[in-house]
């Protein structure tokens, strides 16, 4: 396994690149870092050149201390790992990032596996779409009210309880650990990173890569309807449901997630998904 800092405008990133092949490159989900990849990478660096990175103010990469762009760190831990050409698989916050850096240089990206993505509010929502982020918004207040009154513990395991409907115990200890570890993402009143402008979720047609689209069974409603958003306005899509997963079908369903990343890969060995 190789590990560096791989150094940006004003900072730095973590970066673990580990197997031979065709690359892979791994974001990981809002809240945590590039640890939630560990199993996933065990099985994946058999036949593919795996690359995961932590993003500024998260694991082992810098704090944010001026503005940079999201999609210029990516393309910095590409340069650095020798990366030309790769699959993108982003979760939640990482796969909002994985589409936006495949928008800004297609020519980079072999395909996009999204898993969870994540976007914030709709734009001009249906009364379905409007219904899920009214109950995202029900979860955020009560963990507002969970911070305030009885920290950052409870926050993560009230949190995680949600996202993560379908863990096991070990797994929703290692998803609440990561939150815990990366407190100080937690609690900024705002992120120095900027998306692209318009920001991907207003841009999905004009994606030329193949995405394909990965939701949990048992995520939030409002992660599944912009998955049906996703895979309705970019033009080369396949809409993937793991109906037993949630936020992290890498973890809570990864025999199926492997057979979706194998097949999204072309690395072989591939079980047709149930």
């Amino acid at each position: 396994m190789i590990e560096q800092f791989v150094e940006v405008p004003d900072g730095y990133l973590y970066s673990r690149t580990r197997g031979e092949g065709p690359d892979v490159v791994l974001l990981h989900a809002g809240a945590a870092d590039l640890r939630m990849w560990d199993s996933t990478v065990e099985w994946l660096a058999t036949s593919a050149r795996v690359t995961a990175f932590d993003f500024r103010d998260m694991g082992l990469s810098s704090r944010a201390t001026k503005p940079y762009r999201e999609v210029d760190d990516i393309a910095a831990v590409l340069d650095a790992a020798g990366v030309r050409r790769a699959v993108l698989v982003g979760v939640s916050d990482g796969a909002r990032r994985a589409l936006a850096f495949a928008h800004a240089f297609p020519d980079r990206v072999a395909r996009v596996v999204s898993v969870a993505a994540t976007f914030g509010e709709f734009p001009d929502p249906t009364p379905d779409e409007a219904a899920a982020r009214r109950e995202m918004q029900e979860h955020i207040t009560r963990l507002g009210r969970l911070l305030a009154g009885r920290g950052l513990a409870a926050y993560a395991e009230a949190d995680i309880g949600k996202w993560g409907a379908a863990l096991g115990p070990d797994e929703r200890r290692k998803m609440v650990g990561l939150q815990l570890a990366n407190a100080y993402w937690i609690e900024l009143p705002e992120s120095l990173g900027a998306e692209l402008d318009p920001p991907v979720k207003a841009r999905f047609a004009e994606l030329t890569v193949p995405v394909d689209v990965v939701v949990g069974g048992r995520d939030f409603a409002s992660t599944r309807w912009w998955a049906r958003r996703l895979a309705e306005q970019a033009p080369a899509t396949s809409l993937l449901e793991v109906p037993g997963g949630d936020h992290f079908p890498m973890l809570s369903a990864p025999a199926d997630f492997e057979r979706i990343l194998r097949r999204a890969a072309g690395l072989g060995n591939v079980v047709p998904v149930d």
